[in-house]
């Protein structure tokens, strides 16, 4: 039989309805998925805190007192601090409100978070962000300038080395990026090998018998061989800029232009750890050429005249020394670049800084201001 088309359009109209979700069946209607709501409640801390290192944290939980919990275990940066035995309602919940130390902790960002056992076998989480900021203020420095040495003023210096009474340096920019021996007296280039004109060169540490140079966005590094400058390795590296290379005797040290410094394999440039650098007040952040001194890190920060000098374990900024005036007026040109290279002679204990496209290189010393 035929159906007229009015009508089949009716029926089809009115099947499609009785089978749309919301018209009364079971099967049809759409179910709420919604969030279970927290048995308990993180009163202390509120949000994100900033704290110096050692300072206590105090953490305040508010419990239900129908609720029983068997145990509170307590993590700040991702290691267990303390684990609180459980209370229930008619137990004193005193034992959830509890001050946190902080001793060992190191500069930067961290998290607390406190997992809850309950009785019946379930779980609840809490977290919150801390940063915290160093607990020292750091001892400020000005200098006093022992010696001058002539420097090539078309060297872009990105790194600066003094090893066995010679200058290595490392230059940047595309076409112009190398690494160099340098006679320290005369600003004479001995020896030099050039970069492919795609790559910027940046930092560059002496470790053993081998040089290793960083490069700006390439995430590539070399190692040469530190007497013939013949390419011993090339290797790739994760961190999307490089910028400072230094050593402690065993990893490299690298920095990125932010308040992070990393500290590598130097084999395969891998990342071992890494520290955020902040001063009492805040992060210390550009920083750029590395020193590795004494046991303690010494960066430039970019477009400052500032040093500052960082304890590696830490974070913390211990020392801060001004260079400010330090190349006078009268040699700066109209492409004169910022501060930038700081070496370390360790046999006769000197100290040479030097700049971007500077005609100067400084032995200094320093003493505290004021």
């Amino acid at each position: 039989m035929r159906i007229p088309g009015v009508l089949l359009v009716t029926i089809l109209f009115f099947t499609a309805l009785s089978c749309s979700p919301g018209n009364g069946s079971s099967q049809g209607s759409m179910v709420s998925h919604s969030k279970p709501s927290r048995i308990t409640s993180l009163v202390e801390p509120a949000a994100a805190v900033t704290i110096p290192l050692g300072e206590e944290i105090r953490v305040v939980l508010s419990i239900p007192d129908s609720v029983v919990v068997d145990s509170v275990k307590v993590y700040l940066g991702g290691h267990l601090k303390r684990t609180i035995p459980g209370a229930s309602g008619e137990q004193n919940q005193e034992s959830f409100e509890f001050m946190l130390a902080t001793e060992g902790e190191r500069t930067g960002k961290s998290g607390l978070r406190l997992r809850l056992f309950f009785a019946g076998g379930e779980r609840e989480n809490h977290s919150r962000q801390i940063t915290f900021l160093s607990n020292v203020v750091p001892v400020e420095y000005s200098y006093q300038v022992v010696n001058e040495y002539p420097h090539d003023v078309t060297a872009y210096t990105q790194g600066l080395e003094f090893v066995d009474g010679m200058l290595y340096e490392g230059t940047g920019n595309y076409g112009t990026s190398s690494i160099r021996r340098v006679t320290l007296e005369t600003g004479e280039v001995t020896k030099i090998r050039d970069l492919d004109q795609s790559l910027f060169g940046e930092g560059i540490t002496v470790l053993g018998e081998c040089i290793y140079q960083i490069t700006y966005r390439s995430q590539v590094g070399f190692i040469y061989d530190k007497s013939t400058f013949e390419e011993i390795q090339k290797v790739y590296y994760q961190n999307r800029e490089g910028w400072g290379l230094t050593n402690n005797g065993e990893e490299l040290i690298m920095s990125d232009g932010t308040n992070i410094i990393y500290f590598l394999d130097p084999g395969l440039f891998t990342i071992n750890r890494q520290i955020e650098v902040y001063h009492n007040k805040g992060p210390a952040n550009s920083l750029n050429e590395l020193e590795y001194i004494n046991g303690k890190i010494w960066a430039n920060r970019y477009f400052t005249d500032e040093i500052v000098i960082i304890d590696p374990e830490t974070g913390r900024v211990e020392g801060l020394v001004n260079l400010k005036g330090i190349l006078k007026a009268t040699e700066r040109r109209s492409n004169t670049d910022v501060l930038n290279g700081i070496a370390w002679d360790s046999d006769q204990e000197r100290l040479f800084v030097t700049g971007k496209l500077w005609p100067r290189l400084f032995e200094i010393r320093i003493r505290e201001s004021g």
